[in-house]
């Protein structure tokens, strides 16, 4: 029964023309932030968010690229002002996906999608080496079309 819905209805996704999406309002869902509560592997507790209107977001193939920014502690900034210094800058690049957000032993670990790489490596790179950087950081850029690296985070 279901291949005769397949044949009638076919199970191929639709052409997306990613052009018009990317320059329309639909290509950031609205937010649906869940807060986390987390114990840390050394007891200690901390909070978080994961925004859960990327869990079905449609356009995942197209921001390929997965970001983990680990922010080390910087007592003098909180956690809002450096979550905006990276997505303000990284949105200017391209379109830039914020996940999720959690405190860690270290400080603050941000899970992020963009559409590119190479600029968005460019420049993640030039401003962790610049010595008057606003935070400290280091970086990992994975491909990883389906989401897969925080597909756990929309089942806490």
């Amino acid at each position: 029964m279901m291949s005769f819905f397949k044949k009638l209805f076919g199970n191929e996704s639709s052409h997306v023309d990613w052009e018009l999406v990317r320059s329309s309002d639909k290509v950031y869902p609205k937010n649906s932030i869940t807060l986390l509560l987390l114990t840390m592997p050394n007891g200690s507790k901390g909070t978080g968010w994961v925004d859960m209107a990327y869990r079905k977001y449609k356009f995942k193939e197209f921001c390929p690229y997965h970001i983990r920014i680990i922010v080390e502690e910087n007592t003098d900034l909180d956690m809002g002002e450096i979550e905006d210094f990276f997505s303000d800058e990284l949105q200017k690049i391209c379109i830039y996906h914020i996940i999720s957000r959690r405190m860690s032993e270290v400080g603050m670990d941000m899970d992020c999608y963009v559409e590119v790489d190479e600029s968005v490596e460019q420049y993640l790179r030039k401003i962790s080496l610049a010595e008057n950087r606003f935070v400290s950081f280091s970086y990992q850029i994975d491909f990883d079309p389906k989401w897969n690296n925080v597909s756990h985070l929309f089942n806490l």
